[in-house]
């Protein structure tokens, strides 16, 4: 069994904290998700997404939360389409 010391384990939970951001540009979300920027504003717009828990407007920019927004989608309940 090998030994990690303290200063590894640091260095390498920073770097999965640095890869895995809670908050990214819009921009950035539509390109992960697909969801574009128009969709997230128009759910912010109707108070589907709130400021400060899903989103957030800093310097005129908006930011999602990939966290929040991602237990949003699968608090969704899918309504089944007829064929």
């Amino acid at each position: 069994m090998t030994q990690i010391d303290t200063s590894q384990l640091k260095a390498l939970t920073t770097v999965q904290a640095a890869l895995s951001p809670e908050w990214v540009l819009a921009e950035k979300y539509e390109e992960l998700t697909g969801v574009t920027c128009e969709a997230i504003r128009m759910r912010r717009k109707r108070g589907v997404w709130l400021d400060g828990k899903h989103t957030k407007v800093v310097l005129r920019r908006i930011y999602v939360n990939i966290k929040a927004a991602d237990k949003w989608i699968s608090e969704q309940v899918s309504i089944p389409h007829r064929a």
